[in-house]
């Protein structure tokens, strides 16, 4: 999803008495989008369904709403898109058109592991978007696990030092938004 401009006065909202975890003052003002204009970094942790790509969608559209290029991809497609462009001697076109926005969306890393060049080539996306623009990384994977999924320190590392050195990162611990849901239903 790229998004340029979306219909002003549409609202954002979130039920944070599902996830208490979730620091309310620091979404509220992280929805005021001056992180971006700092190009600052989100990290947002948890568990499966605790709404992590709800809340990054939020902020997304926020920044949407202020008139930012933002676009939104997994992980796992991004990775897919460069590789391809690599393939396709496309790769430079990709990059810039990725760190061209304002705000670059990243869900979803960890929930499926990088091959060495997948990896690398994310690296390199991250690296040229450091202090250009911000990005929103979403995990179910603490930190000290992102080596599996980069399957090098060093690589992670590295990437972790750029991610982390303007960094605001929401925690969301808790159950499953949409296993409660089923449970409900089920009752």
């Amino acid at each position: 999803m790229v998004c340029k401009q979306t219909t002003a006065g549409q609202r954002i909202s979130f039920d944070f008495k599902i996830m208490p975890s979730l620091n309310k003052p620091l979404t509220m003002d992280l929805a005021r989008c001056d992180y971006v204009d700092r190009k600052e970094n989100i990290i947002a942790l948890g568990p499966s369904g605790t709404g992590k790509t709800h809340i990054t969608l939020g902020l997304g559209l926020a920044a949407c709403q202020r008139g930012l290029k933002v676009r939104f991809t997994t992980a796992a497609a991004l990775v897919h898109d460069l590789i391809e462009a690599q393939d396709e001697r496309k790769l430079q076109r990709l990059q810039k058109q990725l760190t061209s926005q304002n705000l670059l969306i990243i869900d979803e890393l960890g929930f499926v592991p990088l091959s060495k060049s997948g990896a690398e080539l994310l690296f390199e996306v991250i690296s040229q978007c450091y202090e250009r623009g911000s990005i929103i990384i979403t995990s179910n994977l603490p930190f000290d696990e992102w080596t599996e999924v980069f399957g090098s320190e060093r690589l992670t590392g590295a990437l972790l030092d750029r991610l982390t050195h303007h960094v605001h990162i929401l925690e969301m611990n808790g159950e499953s938004y949409r296993l409660k849901h089923s449970r409900k239903n089920r009752q």
